[in-house]
């Protein structure tokens, strides 16, 4: 794939980073960023969550996070019961540019927090 393609098909889907949705109501149940990670079973020490999503449908949700092991950005979609019904990967090269250290998030290794 083009450098920049798995980007801008992530932000034509969801948005630009950190443009979505703080905490999501499914099933009549509220659930911040960090119970949606324990949700899909994702709430491990290398995985940030950034936002949420009402996908496409009702019954369509995703969740975007940082997955520092992988250094991708992932709009991971479930449905109401959490099951996974797909994702995009983009790697976080594609939002840092040429600039490695003037990057605005913590990109080191997971085993230094």
């Amino acid at each position: 794939m083009i450098t920049g393609q798995e980007r801008k098909r992530m932000e034509e889907r969801f948005g630009e980073i950190g443009e979505g949705l703080t905490e999501l109501t499914i099933e009549g149940k509220r659930y911040d960023l960090y119970q949606l990670l324990k949700g899909i079973g994702l709430d491990h020490a290398d995985i940030r969550p950034i936002d949420a999503h009402v996908v496409d449908a009702p019954n369509r949700f995703a969740i975007r996070y940082f997955d520092l092991e992988d250094r991708c950005i992932v709009a991971y979609e479930f449905d109401p019961e959490f099951r996974y019904l797909g994702e995009v990967r983009a790697h976080i090269d594609e939002w840092m540019g040429n600039d490695y250290y003037d990057f605005p998030w913590s990109i080191s290794c997971p085993d230094s927090f």
